[in-house]
């Protein structure tokens, strides 16, 4: 690949040749000129032999050249490492002295049109001055300069060495997220089956109770301490019941998968609201159709743990949940009145803000979503969007689009 100093260097060598390759063919009888303008004396040591003049003149011109394009390239790579170079006045050193070699190969042509041989001398006393100067400082630099290589080796292996740590770590953290997607799907699935259970099993026996309870308090009526016993034991029964199937709802609400989305988180609210006493306005778009099993689990176990929060920890009286579908997915919007959550623990990621904060972070992530938590005032604002359509790098969650 062609570097920038490198094209830089060989276009201004390729422009000197052609600038004397076209030099000496738009003017053949230049090299002729040389030798006569002032006399076979300014030629003499050319053995006045005009192809023994273009050599030398075509040459040193291509070398002038060649050692200006030399000096700018230094002059770049200084400019380019003036804060990682702790010498560049050395290299600078080195670029005067390349500019002089190449002004004393210069005045070799020159002084063929011209007898300026005292300014000849001149620019060659120059050279040896900075030639004199470069080898005189350059050898106490070797050492510096063998630091730099073997710090430039070290460095270099230090970078490989983080680049392996760095894609561990990228490997780590991709087998971490895994871990959680599968942790998450497990959970809903046992929260759905010990939901079933409950209901279809220590539910039913608890009906079956009820029923023999009630048959029971027939036959003993002409006694009323028995019936009373028995009266508080159905009381008991059906409370007994109603928990069970509180419970089982909470696990995993039937009409989440019969009716969808809206009327399991209706019910939710509904319910939430008379157990802990706090106001909760819903609005739920009235075009909100059908979403993947997976979406729809997911923004219902966001606003159950949203809920949760509000109520242990937030103080707030009233809770605000919002429930759109949009043009790419689902938005929902969760906002309460309470003390809310400071700057500082929002900014640190995963710091302070829990588990189930990172649980529904991770929901959101996995589905291809976001999750967004705000300090308000007053209060703490939760925003989620989840798209409609989503293809999971695993290949266990592939969203279908949205019925309706």
């Amino acid at each position: 690949m062609l570097t920038k100093p490198r094209a830089l260097t060989l276009a201004t060598a390729a422009l000197g040749t052609c600038a004397v390759g076209l030099l000496l063919v738009r003017n053949p009888k230049m090299i002729s000129g040389i030798a006569t303008s002032y006399g076979w004396k300014l030629a003499y040591c050319y053995l006045n032999d005009r192809g023994l003049i273009l050599l030398h003149a075509s040459t040193d011109s291509v070398i002038f050249l060649s050692y200006v394009a030399i000096s700018v390239v230094l002059a770049y790579l200084v400019y380019r490492t003036r804060r990682e170079l702790p010498f560049s006045w050395m290299v600078l050193a080195f670029g005067t002295f390349i500019i002089a070699c190449g002004f004393t190969h210069l005045m070799e042509v020159i002084v063929l049109w011209r007898p300026l041989y005292w300014l000849s001398g001149d620019v060659k006393l120059i050279t040896a001055i900075a030639s004199l100067i470069t080898a005189v400082t350059l050898p106490p630099l070797v050492s510096k300069i063998e630091a730099m290589i073997r710090a430039a080796r070290l460095s270099e292996r230090r970078y490989k060495s983080l680049q392996v740590e760095a894609n561990k770590l990228v490997h780590t953290e991709e087998m971490l997220r895994r871990l959680s997607r599968r942790v998450l799907t497990l959970q809903d699935d046992e929260r759905r089956r010990l939901g079933r259970e409950l209901h279809d099993s220590a539910g039913q026996l608890l009906a079956a109770i009820r029923l023999n309870l009630g048959i029971v308090s027939q036959w003993t009526n002409t006694d009323p301490r028995s019936s009373a016993k028995l009266a508080d034991t159905a009381t008991l029964a059906d409370q007994a019941i109603a928990e069970i199937r509180t419970l089982s709802y909470l696990l995993h609400p039937p009409m989440l998968d019969e009716t969808g989305l809206a009327g399991a988180v209706e019910w939710y609210v509904h319910g939430f609201g008379e157990r802990s006493k706090i106001t909760v306005t819903l609005e739920v778009d009235p075009g909100l159709g059908r979403f993947h099993r997976d979406v729809e689990t997911a923004i219902f176990r966001i606003i159950q743990e949203c809920l949760v929060n509000i109520h242990r920890h937030s103080g707030s009286p009233k809770a605000f949940i919002s429930l759109q579908s949009t043009s790419s997915g689902i938005s929902l919007t969760i906002r309460d009145e309470g003390r809310g959550i400071s700057l500082r623990t929002l900014r640190e990621e995963g710091g302070d803000l829990g588990v189930g904060i990172r649980g529904m972070r991770e929901r959101a992530r996995q589905l291809g979503g976001s999750l967004d938590i705000q300090s308000v005032n007053p209060g703490t604002l939760v925003a989620v969007t989840l798209p409609a359509i989503k293809a999971a790098p695993t290949g266990h969650i592939a969203l279908g689009e949205a019925a309706g």
